[in-house]
């Protein structure tokens, strides 16, 4: 069978064993973010999720509202004083189930609903999917997966140990990992990186909202 008969996604899950290229328990699903599809590796927070749903909360795409998440420690309680004006009044248009309200204190409630472990673009050849990659690069592992012969071979395994980037080579049913893509370390956490995962939720867990 062709791997354009498949898509990415079913060969790419149907060729890695379980804890080798993914995670073990990670779901597999297609992410259109950045303007391009990506085949991604990811795992749902069950309790957050279902706290979601219960309490009815709303999508998250205010960026001053993951600011002010952001600046709140998860389950406990800061002072309305405490905060700046900005933040105050991003807190008066949060959506439901987002924080609670005690007197003058504000806690916490919302947390990330999945985590995104691994990006894998496709693409016909080494340089344009490796340029595609480097967007994931403060949000997830990344890695490629070029779909047809592999030119310059020497030269994109080079590059992709050197950037850290994943080197998967597709033919027919099979995919043949060249270079392991490198675990992510997640070195702060930011706003931006909330969005991506709220981005993700919303496409990836649209029955769940």
């Amino acid at each position: 069978m062709a791997v354009a008969a498949q898509g990415p996604a079913e060969v790419i899950s149907g060729a890695a064993a379980p804890g080798t290229l993914f995670p073990r328990g990670a779901d597999i699903g297609v992410l259109n973010i950045f303007g391009f599809d990506t085949v991604v590796a990811y795992r749902e927070d069950a309790r957050e999720i279902e706290r979601r749903v219960s309490a009815g909360t709303a999508e998250l795409t205010n960026r001053r509202a993951l600011d002010l998440l952001m600046n709140l420690p998860l389950g406990e309680p800061v002072p309305v004083t405490s905060l700046s004006e900005v933040e105050r009044r991003a807190l008066r248009r949060m959506p439901k189930g987002t924080v609670s309200r005690h007197g003058d204190m504000v806690v916490r409630q919302v947390t990330q609903p999945l985590k995104v472990d691994l990006a894998v673009v496709p693409g016909r050849s080494w340089t344009a999917a490796k340029e595609k990659a480097e967007w994931f690069t403060p949000f997830c592992a990344r890695a490629v997966l070029i779909e047809g012969p592999l030119r310059r071979r020497e030269d994109a395994m080079m590059e992709a140990d050197f950037y850290g980037i994943g080197l998967l080579v597709a033919t027919g049913r099979d995919v043949e990992v060249i270079v392991p893509p490198r675990p992510f370390v997640r070195r702060r956490y930011t706003a931006a990186g909330w969005q991506f995962v709220e981005d993700a939720y919303r496409q990836l867990c649209p029955t769940s909202r």
